[in-house]
């Protein structure tokens, strides 16, 4: 029987120019998307398509329960960023996971840009989840 990998052994890291942002710790999900299409074209002479792909980046979504209000600072960074008020302001994402046969693999995604950043309150029981949709270029896959 094969071991496969749980949540945690992987670990979610946000980093800003600042450094590692600790207010984003208690990453609840992390789901990252290597985006690509896939092409199709039809030639007189053939009966099928003929396939290939391209490669449209990285996107994905990083869900967190709040512990401190800093992660409304980073909010805040964010939207001065994508109003152009705030130029050198980069921010990234990685994750390194642990395999059960102890090999160990990161994805650091560099200057990763943003969507919609929802805030919710789902019930008095629940804890306030701030969810921050993203989008990059690309990413590295390294051997940690």
């Amino acid at each position: 029987m094969a071991l496969r990998v749980k949540g945690q052994e992987v670990v979610a890291t946000f980093v800003s120019a600042d450094g590692v942002e600790d207010s984003i710790a208690d990453v609840k999900s992390l789901d990252i998307q290597f985006d690509r299409d896939i092409l199709s074209e039809g030639y007189i002479g053939q009966t099928t398509e003929q396939k290939d792909d391209i490669f449209k980046g990285i996107s994905g979504k990083i869900e967190f329960h709040v512990h401190n209000a800093d992660f409304l600072d980073i909010t805040n960074r964010i939207n001065e960023r994508s109003k152009r008020r705030a130029p050198g302001e980069i921010f990234q994402i990685a994750a390194s996971i642990s395999f059960p046969n102890g090999e160990r693999r990161r994805i650091v995604i560099p200057n990763v840009f943003f969507g919609p950043i929802p805030l919710s309150t789902a019930g008095r029981e629940d804890y306030v989840l701030v969810t921050y949709d993203f989008a990059a270029d690309d990413a590295r896959i390294i051997a940690a």
